[in-house]
């Protein structure tokens, strides 16, 4: 690749990226749920002390993702692409500290690989537009791992504060982990060096303050609404808890179910990871433990110790282990830069065929997603797709150099399967959301009776039947709930008062002969939750449920 055309592949990224953000609608639960607390913060100006539909509520996460949403609202207005765009900035930067980081200790072409590795692997797309607490997370906790990495290197403070500061930050999106994940990194490394000088080199201790400045405002947020307990549950429950057992939180998920998610969530670079991976271990282990100073460990070990403490929590959901992925990223890119070199081996031959194969499962993967799933008629993107293909069968062929089959071809394969993705499989998929459906239905075409508009739903507070956070974002409003057929007559207005309901909803009205029309209807589905008879279409009749829009007659 001529060195003039090295950012093209970024450029590649940043291009999809945006194409999720603006296109796919919000999706419920948590990404619709903490784009509402934002849209909310905006409103309401309590930037202090977070609040959910009107109340001291939300407690579960740190605010930095609420506080950044809010700010961008204010400035661009509420949108799909507003709420991503701090998100997808914080990814750009993550790339930029991981290859900085790896210029650090290898080649400028391994620093490359990682960060394209970074970028492409499926993680990365989906946390750029399903966007929770776990990307400002990860590319904080990347850029604090950079910045003390320098500092080691070269004893310039200023690194030293940039990075407890990013370690504050990434504390603020989403607690204590990320102290685990770069404490974990550094003290591997120092101890593979046997550099126990600065292990417990008192300077360290002098991060704590900067990191204290960073949460104070949270921390006041926090004892002003909970007390002691809300900080208790911040710096211990909350991260901890979970593997201790403290938390009331509890999913049984098995031991190997970070494992499993890691299968799916890496493409298409997991089959070269695990040789990496493999590899960087041995290599440890026939050096006696003992490491040069000029090599590094923060990778293996800020992987694989938090892999291993977050695989054993008692509660588990596959995103928390993406704050580890760009050091994967690095194992990744320094075992294909090293086959690069040796394209007559046999591991180039396996790794090589490994990819292919992952390629293969991943095409025939979105086949069925835009071609049976959700049949995909929009000519042009099916024009660049079938290009996208032809010169991904040409990089993986024998005859291109070894970085054009063992990076760019995968590379390629993520990046076109993920602009399907992001411009037609999850457009069509949100079509059964009904609260994004909904919320812009009423925006659009109901803009005068947005203050008489509301949820009627009879089932329990506590059972999620019909989500509120979608329709909340998407008409900037909290929508009040009504729980009982007296409070509809209450609050109903004739040509004015609009209800969103479900099934039990709809009957209850009927039976009580209050008048209402249907405007609107829309089958729901819970979009995170895929099942293979709602892929179907034979089968997503089953799977779906009507929720209805109804107006006042």
């Amino acid at each position: 690749m001529r060195w003039n055309n090295k950012y093209l592949p970024f450029l590649g990224l940043i291009v999809v990226y945006i194409i999720g953000a603006v296109k796919i609608d919000i999706m419920d639960i948590d990404a619709a749920q903490y784009a509402s607390i934002g849209r909310e913060m905006a409103d309401n100006g309590q930037f202090l002390e977070v609040q959910f539909r009107g109340k001291d509520y939300y407690l579960d996460k740190p605010p930095l993702l609420f506080w950044l949403s809010a700010l961008v609202f204010k400035v661009i207005g509420i949108s799909n692409f507003s709420y991503r765009l701090i998100p997808i900035l914080s990814t750009l930067l993550g790339m930029y500290a991981l290859y900085r980081f790896c210029k650090l200790y290898y080649s400028e072409r391994t620093a490359y690989i990682a960060a394209l590795v970074m970028g492409s692997c499926q993680a990365f797309f989906l946390m750029n537009h399903d966007v929770r607490c776990d990307t400002l997370l990860t590319n904080c906790v990347m850029v604090s791992i950079w910045q003390v990495a320098e500092y080691v290197k070269n004893l310039n403070w200023k690194h030293f504060v940039t990075g407890f500061v990013f370690a504050g930050l990434a504390m603020l999106a989403k607690g204590p982990i990320s102290l685990i994940v770069i404490g974990a990194a550094f003290f591997v490394d120092f101890a593979l060096k046997r550099q126990w000088k600065q292990l417990f080199d008192w300077r360290w201790l002098l991060g704590l303050p900067i990191i204290g400045l960073v949460l104070l405002p949270y921390c006041i947020g926090l004892y002003r609404q909970y007390g002691s307990d809300g900080l208790y549950f911040y710096f211990w429950e909350q991260s901890f808890g979970r593997i201790t057992g403290e938390s009331e939180w509890d999913n049984s998920p098995g031991l190997f179910f970070q494992s499993h998610n890691f299968l799916w969530s890496f493409l298409p670079w997991v089959l070269a990871f695990i040789p990496g991976l493999v590899t960087r271990v041995r290599d440890i282990i026939k050096q006696r433990f003992l490491l040069l100073v000029a090599d590094e460990a923060i990778s293996v070990g800020g992987f694989v110790l938090p892999f291993m403490a977050l695989s054993t929590a008692q509660y588990q959901l596959p995103h928390y282990t993406f704050v580890v992925f760009p050091l994967a990223a690095v194992l990744t890119a320094r075992f294909l830069d090293k086959l690069i070199e040796h394209p007559e081996t046999a591991s180039f031959r396996w790794t090589r065929l490994g990819l292919i194969v992952t390629s293969c499962v991943m095409l025939i993967a979105i086949v069925g997603l835009c071609f049976w799933a959700f049949p995909l008629q929009n000519i042009p993107l099916l024009i660049v797709a079938v290009l996208f293909l032809v010169l991904i069968v040409r990089l993986y062929s024998g005859k291109r150099p070894g970085f054009s089959q063992l990076v760019f071809a995968p590379f390629l394969t993520g990046l076109g399967i993920n602009l399907l993705m992001n411009a037609h499989f999850y457009p069509s998929l949100l079509k059964y959301q009904a609260g994004s459906v909904i919320g812009q239905k009423v925006a659009e075409d109901y803009a005068a009776n947005v203050p008489d508009f509301y949820i009627y739903e009879l089932a329990p507070a506590d059972e999620y039947n019909i989500f509120h956070s979608a329709l909340d974002y998407y008409t900037q409003r909290t929508t009040p709930v009504l729980r009982s057929l007296n409070e509809v007559k209450q609050h109903f207005k004739p040509k004015g008062t609009l209800i969103y309901t479900d099934e039990q909803g709809l009957k209850s009205l009927n039976t009580a002969g209050l008048r209402f029309k249907e405007v609107h209807k829309v089958q729901n589905f819970h979009v995170t939750g895929l099942t293979l008879p709602f892929l179907n279409p034979a089968l997503r009749a089953t799977e779906t449920h009507p929720r209805y829009l109804l107006m006042a007659d």
